[in-house]
């Protein structure tokens, strides 16, 4: 999905509140970020694309439809999100794998790459 400037930022200013309260309402980060950090340790790790590919998969499970998808890309991208990962590691409060990235970072492991390996970092 494409986050061309579209919007003017006085549309974005203005929606970013309610996409965010409609965003906390349905889960969606802890949505996105079980997709990085499953709560289920059966399920697979996802890796980012450096896309929006898994938010906008995770928006569709919800219900948002296409035009609603292109409001909370946006708002995310303006809030600092280029990518599914930064989403979480820059929009979002709390997160696993924010928490993940610094505590490995804290006793030198080396933070987890959640960028897939055949993107690079």
């Amino acid at each position: 999905m494409s986050t061309d400037n579209l919007y003017d930022d006085e549309l974005v200013n203005d929606i970013t509140p309610n996409v965010f309260a409609v965003l906390g309402r349905e889960k969606f980060f802890e949505r996105l970020d079980d997709r990085f950090c499953p709560i289920d340790a059966s399920q697979k790790r996802s890796l980012c694309q450096k896309s929006f590919e898994i938010s906008t998969s995770v928006l569709r499970d919800i219900g948002f439809d296409s035009e609603e998808i292109r409001d909370v890309i946006e708002v995310l991208h303006a809030n600092g999100a280029c990518c599914d990962c930064e989403v979480l590691y820059n929009v979002a409060e709390e997160s696993p794998l924010k928490s993940g990235y610094w505590k490995a970072r804290a006793f030198n492991k080396g933070p987890y790459n959640s960028h897939s390996p055949a993107q690079g970092n």
